[in-house]
């Protein structure tokens, strides 16, 4: 077993170094393979993390209302439009496979293979982020203030998950390498600000579809946004091909607690 998974690695390995030899705005390198089944585990773990919440007591909820909630965020708890996670979800799936539309440009689906494993880098990174950062937080989701939604979901999994937007996040992260991507590989492009508004339209309208929903807080839609955003354009940009470039991104795990470790060589 030891020796096949050896072996599997060994080809990865190669088949990147072949393409690294291919013209290409990014390097990938062997550690960027690694790192994508690394990122799935820590994810897995965090995720372990974030379902071992306790759930709230059905004789506290009772006593929450939504002037419990800051003025700004408390609309949130008037909302539960169920057919709102359907239109979500449509909004998430299609914003995940966006990047995968960029290899439908013949130049950008020479370099498929890189596309690819920057993508589920990314990917792997938001998984990580979000897992291990929610896990720590308790903040009640918006439909826990809701008198008229049912006390099984009231208390149920998942009603200490509010912060933050996890979805936004991820739809951020998937439309913004796709936005990223076209701009490394055409940086003339004219008009090239259609390529960012249409990039903006999905996770917002998944983070406008998660407040009717009842699921977040704007404060929690606002958290979350800018972080996919970042990882969206961050992780294609550490992967350029510069002089001397000294930064590098990579999920671990320290202390039974999983990471994206952010390094810069001066």
């Amino acid at each position: 077993m030891v020796k096949v998974a050896l072996t599997t690695i060994l080809i990865l390995i190669n088949t990147f170094n072949i393409c690294l030899a291919q013209t290409s705005p990014y390097r990938v390198r062997a550690i960027d393979v690694i790192s994508i089944p690394v990122a799935g585990g820590l994810s897995l773990l965090g995720l372990k993390e974030l379902r071992a919440k306790p759930r709230l007591d059905s004789a506290y909820v009772v006593t929450l209302s939504p002037a419990d909630v800051n003025a700004f965020d408390r609309g949130a708890t008037r909302r539960d439009y169920n057919n709102a996670g359907v239109f979500s979800d449509a909004a998430l799936y299609t914003s995940i496979a966006i990047p995968f539309l960029t290899l439908l440009d013949k130049n950008i689906r020479h370099d498929g293979l890189k596309i690819v494993t920057l993508y589920l880098e990314t990917m792997g990174a938001m998984g990580v982020i979000y897992t291990w950062g929610v896990s720590q937080t308790r903040r009640k989701r918006p439909y826990v203030y809701n008198a008229e939604v049912e006390m099984e979901k009231r208390t149920g999994k998942g009603a200490l998950n509010s912060f933050f937007a996890g979805h936004p996040a991820a739809a951020a992260a998937s439309t913004f390498f796709a936005a990223k991507v076209l701009h490394d590989y055409y940086p003339d492009m004219k008009n090239e600000w259609i390529i960012w508004t249409v990039a903006s339209i999905p996770p917002a309208l998944v983070g406008y579809f998660r407040y009717q929903n009842g699921q977040h807080f704007p404060t929690d839609i606002i958290a979350g946004l800018p972080i996919g955003v970042a990882l969206g354009i961050l992780i294609p940009e550490i992967h350029k091909k510069k002089k001397d470039s000294n930064i590098s991104i990579i999920p671990t795990y320290i202390n039974q607690t999983g990471i994206v470790a952010l390094t810069y060589k001066f």
